[in-house]
């Protein structure tokens, strides 16, 4: 059997092998124009082009915003992966190496504080980078890197956690209408270069996984943000219980990839919650169709935190259950904490402002402006923002300094 990537190129494709006869590649060239030509889209309510296939699994883009659609075991699917985002992955490699050096890390440590992350990862995982690697001409070791750069300044302490906020509104906040969910993934500013590489993808196991749409770097593997086909999302926020790292355990936001692999519900995502370990103080915020809560987790314990109100949850980087005997974020040091106060009141007060109306729209422009000087979400801090609505399988993704909001339906991609 031969392979190729068929590409929206105008080439005929990017041989993976050579030996495929001419004819069989200039149909496959014909055909590709012609999609590209008629602008072929997955459904007609999606606004997804068509760019590339490789073994099974597909490209496509939402203006400059790579969507895969991956199926196959996880190593198959790490392969697609590769191979469909090869240059992306090269490209993010590259930058990652350039930035850390400016930190006196160079790819030796990177490698070292990457694999150090990468051993507590669950085999399945293991076998999506290792078929990654064998794809994107990158070789296991750099693989591992590009998917540990999040976590390399951070382990060795450059700079500080990031301070990403979630916002969520259903019920007589929306007037009725589906749960909608807005997320800023905000991080130091030394990461703002990355979010161009910011890519959707869409993982359709076939040994055994509920299918699953994750948001992240381009090689990351884990999933501080996620969706699955039942229309469970969720997002990770740092929290403030300290206690650093525990390299000794699976990484939480690997974990949330495996939770929402295995959960078509909220009990279920409850119940697994009840028994994670996890490996930072963290925050992770949780929704299915019709409501969302709150999981405050430091190293010792998680507890559940239901929505502030009927229809209305937000979260942001300070524990709020009073049981934890944490004392509340002064108000003098908001500043040096990330403005943790100040997104969560900019918050709750949108939300009481458009109580009955909030829409799709209005939570983009809650998380485009200012935290300060316009009472919104948005920071020098933020990489990536993500509005989603589970009950139609639908994000609307957005990376400034890179592209503005890009709509993104995945109904389609999930089998």
């Amino acid at each position: 059997a031969t392979t190729e990537i068929y590409t929206l190129s105008l080439h005929d494709a990017l041989p993976i092998s050579l030996c495929m006869n001419k004819t069989a590649r200039m149909i496959g060239s014909i055909f590709i124009f012609c999609l590209w030509a008629a602008g072929c889209t997955v459904s007609s309510d999606s606004n997804l082009i068509f760019i590339g296939q490789y073994e099974g699994g597909a490209l496509y883009q939402a203006g400059p915003v790579k969507v895969l659609s991956l199926r196959g075991t996880h190593y198959q699917m790490g392969r697609q992966y590769g191979a469909l985002l090869k240059e992306d992955l090269n490209d993010l490699y590259d930058l990652a190496v350039s930035r850390y050096a400016g930190y006196g890390i160079g790819p030796e440590r990177m490698l070292e504080v990457a694999t150090a992350y990468y051993a507590n990862f669950p085999p399945k995982y293991k076998a999506v980078i290792a078929g990654m690697a064998e794809t994107s001409g990158l070789g296991l070791d750099r693989q591992i890197v590009v998917k540990g750069i999040e976590i390399i300044q951070k382990i060795n302490g450059i700079v500080p956690a990031g301070n990403c906020s979630g916002a969520a509104v259903w019920g007589d906040f929306t007037g009725g209408a589906p749960l909608i969910f807005g997320r800023s993934n905000d991080d130091h500013p030394f990461f703002r270069s990355f979010g161009g590489y910011t890519v959707v993808a869409v993982f359709n196991p076939t040994d055994g996984g509920i299918p699953t749409a994750v948001v992240n770097y381009a090689g990351a593997i884990y999933a501080p943000t996620g969706l699955n086909r039942y229309g469970i999302f969720m997002e990770l926020n740092s929290g403030n219980s300290g206690g650093g790292f525990s390299l000794a355990r699976t990484p939480t936001v690997v974990s949330m990839f495996d939770i929402l692999q295995s959960c078509a519900t909220a009990a279920q995502a409850d119940a697994a919650f009840s028994n994670l370990s996890v490996d930072i103080s963290s925050i992770v915020n949780v929704s299915d169709l019709s409501g969302a809560a709150s999981y405050e987790c430091s190293l010792d314990a998680v507890k559940r935190r239901a929505a502030d109100e009927p229809g209305l949850l937000v979260s942001t980087n300070h524990f709020r259950d009073p049981s934890w005997g944490i004392d509340p974020p002064s108000p003098e040091q908001d500043a040096e904490n990330g403005w943790t106060l100040a997104r969560l009141e900019n918050a709750l007060n949108w939300a009481q402002a458009e109580k009955g109306q909030a829409n799709v729209e209005k939570m983009k422009d809650l998380l485009s402006r200012d935290i300060i000087t316009q009472q919104g979400l948005y920071s020098s801090y933020t990489i990536y923002q993500i509005v989603a609505v589970p009950e139609t399988l639908t994000l609307w993704l957005r990376a400034p300094d890179h592209f503005e909001w890009q709509k993104i339906s995945l109904r389609n991609l999930f089998d």
